[in-house]
């Protein structure tokens, strides 16, 4: 008679870009001490995958581990899964660049413990439909997904002891339905708590099948993780459970649930675990979800009828987030670009197209494109490690194709149905967006990596409600799953809460009340009196010379009076010196002159809002505290400069004449495995001008400047110089 199985799979991951610190930090807590006790345990043999980040960083600074798992690997102790080298989420990227990042993993595996992969990992669970044909023809045989997806096609839990087997196009593959209820278990519940739902299940099914398979940092990295599994033995209970038990339960790994008979057929929609198609909702919705939720399990008939009851679809996030959209949109622009300059490339040239494509890869690590319980997109360390990574690859793809000459191109970039103006130069590539206030919506510095407009926009977020909560430390010391737990890191968290109305990017035209001050425009409730920041522009391009012209006819709306008032706004891109001058030319078709606040934002962040080697200039002068993250107002001046000694590189805003610069930083306040936390996002600059307008075109000129620090340090210098002279 044989046995029940528990087969258990591992993930383990850490982002692009992360900390070395951080990756240390998870090596030392979860993963060297979870394969350390596994090694002990003859009885249990498991699944793990690791990223290829996470496999290259191990590689190089902890060879130790690299021996550990070969030694358990040759033992058939431990099975390698595959999947995206750079944990990308399959279903956003191109189908040529699925089978290139899992080709990546493979070969590493292969070349690294002499084993070919037969199960995938599918980064955060996420399905979609069309998949078995792409991944049957990577090679793949199995994956594990959530019991979620097929409760959500209609099946019953008791149905979801064994493996199925879908198909698309008659290409199949193996799935595993991961048990919910284990994944929270495991290890947040109690050890007889946990081997009594095992028991129960071996009752139902002597000869059936549990699969497990879910987070490695659940053993050590997460809140409180690393004492409960180690210091108060929790994961040594657990396997000396499974040893005690050993009669009647066996741990296999997943490949030896894939090898069962299957149960049958089963067509799954498009779907990931609860949680994440619970994030990834509107804020208005993600609240209304947790009620309807909360009200269901109060009147116990979330058991019966949560199958019918969901959330969103991953791809949400890019209509939720428009900086995330921005940052896909990109790397689809980068991986076609490299599909067309590879056909024509050389043989000689392979070298130089596989660096190309693994800087492509390392930007569609999936982190920092969609938001949970994780920091993700609000991390801006991990947001700009992935812009890194496709603007290398965009500038190494531009010296394969030998530095063709800069294109404008008009297309749909962020396919929102209306064109954006593309600006793909050696030094720059800037996007603006005609329909969306003529605003630049990413300017990009392609000799340093850099995205210097990788701001993130304030906005609502449907867990904020619990922030009054957390701020008054609503927390317990208890092991909560992750996604129970309300810690605020810092108090006054909630006078951190704006809702922006619009993007917080370059270019954005304001016509602002007198009255509007300083911390009125930061609060995000200012007096704005112009028609110019979200509706569209018309425009002309002319290629030849790099010139973009916008117009717009649009209003002034006062209390007792609409005032028109016509704006152009003309871009010419100096690729050569990596700057943008614009002009702009302003009017009323009014006989009588009005008084008007004019003013034009920027945004733009180096991520470290509070470090002395980040710093503001005004007119070539360092204020005192002019930290990146300090708050400014300067009457009559003409220059704003960032400066980021760290990396050596600079941004600026020069204007024709005197104006008010207001600077102040951008904070988020988001959640994260650690509690809701303040984050610094990027600085806002807002050059004031008073104007006096006619029929007769008011004419202003404002340029914005890329550059090392030596050449915007020495810039913004001689012209405070020349305008002390004038003065």
């Amino acid at each position: 008679m044989g046995k029940f199985t528990l087969a258990f799979g591992l993930h383990n991951h850490q982002p692009v870009g992360n900390f070395e610190a951080v990756f240390e930090d998870a090596h030392q807590k979860a993963y060297a001490p979870f394969i350390d006790l596994l090694k002990d345990y003859d009885n249990i043999s498991l699944s793990l995958h690791q990223s290829g980040i996470l496999w290259r960083w191990q590689e190089r600074a902890h060879p130790e581990y690299f021996e550990m798992i070969g030694s358990l690997v040759d033992a058939e102790r431990i099975e390698l899964m595959t999947g995206g080298f750079y944990e990308p989420i399959l279903t956003s990227i191109p189908e040529k660049d699925i089978q290139g990042q899992i080709a990546m993993l493979n070969d590493y595996i292969e070349s690294h413990f002499e084993s070919t992969p037969d199960g995938l990992w599918l980064t955060e669970r996420i399905w979609e439909p069309h998949l078995p044909k792409i991944l049957a023809q990577a090679g793949v045989k199995y994956l594990p997904v959530d019991d979620t997806h097929f409760i959500y096609s209609g099946m019953e839990l008791s149905q979801l002891n064994g493996p199925y087997v879908t198909e698309h196009e008659n290409h199949r593959v193996t799935l595993l339905p991961i048990s919910k209820r284990l994944r929270y278990l495991i290890p947040f519940g109690t050890i007889d708590k946990l081997m009594a739902e095992l028991r129960a299940m071996a009752e139902r099914d002597p000869e059936g099948m549990a699969i497990y398979a879910d987070d490695g940092e659940k053993f050590g990295v997460w809140p409180h993780t690393h004492e409960h599994c180690y210091v108060d033995r929790w994961l040594p209970n657990f396997f000396d459970a499974l040893a005690a038990n050993s009669d009647w339960l066996e741990v296999v790994p997943l490949k030896r649930a894939a090898a069962a008979k299957p149960l049958g057929t089963a067509y799954l929609p498009s779907s990931s675990y609860a949680e994440m198609l619970h994030w990834s909702l509107p804020p208005e919705a993600f609240v209304e979800y947790e009620l309807l939720e909360q009200h269901l399990k109060e009147h116990s008939l979330l058991d019966r009828f949560g199958r019918f009851v969901r959330g969103g679809h991953w791809r949400g996030f890019l209509i939720k987030y428009a900086e995330s959209n921005l940052m896909h949109k990109k790397m689809l622009y980068v991986s076609e670009k490299l599909a067309t300059i590879e056909e024509n490339a050389s043989v000689n040239q392979k070298a130089e197209i596989d660096a190309a494509r693994d800087r492509l890869y390392a930007g569609q690590c999936n982190c920092p494109y969609w938001h949970g319980v994780f920091g993700g997109l609000y991390l801006p360390h991990i947001r700009q490690a992935v812009y890194g990574g496709l603007i290398e690859a965009d500038d190494r793809l531009n010296q394969i194709a030998g530095r063709p000459a800069p294109e404008i191109k008009m297309l749909d970039y962020d396919a929102d149905g209306s064109d954006e103006i593309v600006y793909d130069g050696d030094s720059l590539m800037a996007v603006f967006k005609p329909s969306r206030g003529g605003t630049l919506t990413e300017l990009s510095m392609n000799k340093h990596g850099f995205s210097v407009t990788d701001t993130l926009t304030r906005r609502k977020e449907g867990y904020h409600r619990k922030i009054e909560m957390a701020a008054r430390g609503g927390s317990s010391n208890e092991t909560a799953s992750i996604h129970d737990m309300v810690v605020a890191k810092e108090e006054g968290l909630e006078r951190f809460l704006v809702d922006d109305w619009y993007v917080r990017r370059c270019l954005i035209d304001h016509f602002i009340t007198a009255e509007t001050d300083l911390e009125q425009f930061d609060s995000g409730r200012f007096g704005e009196e112009g028609d110019f920041v979200l509706e569209a522009y018309s425009y002309e391009v002319d290629e030849a010379s790099a010139c973009i012209t916008l117009s717009r006819d649009g209003f002034i709306r006062r209390t007792h009076e609409t005032i028109p008032v016509h704006m152009v706004k003309r871009i010419i891109i100096n690729d050569a010196a990596a700057r943008i001058d614009v002009e702009y030319l302003l009017s009323t078709s009014r006989s009588k002159p009005i008084e008007v606040i004019f003013a034009v934002e920027n945004n733009f962040n180096f991520q470290a809002g509070h470090a002395e080697d980040r710093y503001i200039l005004i007119d070539g002068n360092r204020p005192d505290e002019a930290y990146l993250d300090s708050v400014g107002r300067h009457p009559q001046a003409r220059t704003f400069a960032m400066m980021d000694d760290y990396r050596g590189i600079a941004v600026g805003v020069t204007t024709d004449r005197p104006g008010e610069i207001w600077h102040l930083p951008l904070f988020t306040v988001s959640l994260s495995e650690a509690g809701f936390e303040k984050t610094y996002q990027g600085t806002t600059s807002l050059v004031r001008f008073g104007l006096r307008l006619s029929q007769e075109p008011v004419r202003l000129s404002l340029s914005l400047h890329t550059g090392t620090v030596e050449q915007l340090g020495g810039l913004v210098g001689r012209l405070s110089e020349a305008d002390t002279r004038v003065r």
